[in-house]
């Protein structure tokens, strides 16, 4: 049976151990045991590690809760409390701390003060340190950043900490680095995600996916063809979206929001085959003419519908923006292809004004010159 004395001894050597397993700077996975009022309590994941960490750090954030993971660095070791930290901030910003900081790039807190000549200069504790342009991620660049508080690494330090030099960049570099590793493993080509539009293009939106960009392809965004995003749209509006692709490699990832609008062709076409319709030319290709009908569909009016002869070019005829009246010919909706023509639309037209002025003769043989004229040019199209 075990002394007292004994049991002392092994308490000692258990304390020396510890001690030897853990180096001041040195980084550690941690989970939350405890939360109080002055600290929070941490026990290392690896080497089993008890300690804590001032709940200062928290001072412009919600603390955590106990069960949740930390990256910690560990600082010191004073009558067997272990001292670590998140991030260096108020009076932990010593100088042998910022030696330490420097050395392990364990995150320091400090507040963007004024802007100087090629940067920023930044109160890092009682230390006066600066950041330079090229050192801010890109997410806070044109900002209103001046009094904010961000946590920074120590790029350069000059003797006596009279040059304090930082990085904000490589903190979100890491951040997003993390984060990306845990979209690999959540997100699957196929699921559903919130996502909010940074800016509209006439390609698509580009829009930020958790700290991600990501892009709606034009086609993706809208069932229109050719529409105008920036009156379907706005920056900054909050959208779900599915995933299309996810290239990780390349940092490129491209999302649909069609699952969430209004399919036009799901439901009763405004028109049916053989129906004469007013569009609006929207485009000349060598092949024919794109013609709007509506808001929701396009279709085509090949060359040999558009009533001009074959060696005439359209561009002389025709302009975009003009108000077409076209017979529907076909209607595709597997394909969501619609066949125009205008010459057909004219002959229909022109039928229905000869059969409603022969409605009004008193006898066929008291045609006038005009009915004449338009039975004759009926015929004629007829036998073409």
């Amino acid at each position: 049976m075990k002394g007292p004395s004994s049991e002392f001894e092994r308490l000692l050597e258990e304390s020396f151990k510890k001690r030897q397993s853990i180096e001041p700077g040195s980084r550690h996975e941690a989970k939350v045991t405890a939360v109080k009022n002055d600290y929070v309590f941490i026990r290392t994941v690896e080497n089993k590690i008890t300690g804590n960490i001032s709940t200062e750090e928290w001072r412009d954030e919600v603390p955590p809760k106990v069960n949740d993971s930390l990256v910690v660095y560990f600082l010191k070791e004073n009558s067997g409390d272990f001292y670590f930290t998140t991030c260096l901030s108020g009076d932990n910003l010593t100088e042998e701390h910022i030696d330490l900081a420097s050395q392990y790039e364990i995150p320091v807190l400090g507040q963007l003060l004024t802007e100087a000549n090629g940067g920023w200069d930044v109160k890092l504790g009682s230390f006066s340190a600066f950041v330079p342009f090229s050192q801010l991620d890109i997410s806070l660049k044109g900002k209103n950043i001046a009094g904010k508080r961000i946590r920074f690494v120590i790029s350069e330090l000059g003797k006596k900490q009279n040059k304090i030099i930082l990085s904000q960049k490589k903190i979100a570099d890491k951040e997003r680095e993390s984060k990306k590793q845990l979209l690999r493993d959540e997100l699957k080509v196929g699921m559903f995600v919130s996502c909010s539009i940074k800016s509209i293009h006439k390609f698509g939106l580009i829009v930020d996916m958790d700290g991600f960009d990501a892009l709606v392809p034009q086609s993706e965004a809208t069932y229109k063809k050719n529409a105008d995003l920036t009156t379907e749209f706005r920056v900054g509006e909050s959208l779900r979206a599915k995933i299309l692709t996810l290239d990780w490699a390349t940092n490129k990832i491209s999302l649909s929001v069609k699952d969430f609008l209004s399919d036009p062709w799901s439901g009763k076409l405004p028109f049916k085959e053989s129906d004469i319709v007013t569009g609006t030319l929207e485009s000349i290709k060598p092949f024919g003419l794109f013609v709007r009908l509506g808001d929701d569909f396009t279709g085509l009016v090949p060359n040999k519908e558009t009533g001009v002869p074959s060696r005439t070019p359209l561009n002389t005829v025709f302009n975009p923006g003009q108000k077409l009246e076209v017979f529907v010919l076909e209607i595709n909706p597997e394909k969501r292809q619609i066949a125009l023509s205008i010459s057909k639309a004219a002959e229909a037209k022109d039928r229905m004004e000869y059969q409603e002025y022969m409605t009004k003769e008193e006898s066929p043989s008291s045609v006038s010159s005009f009915g004449l004229a338009l039975q004759k040019s009926l015929e004629k199209k007829n036998k073409k």
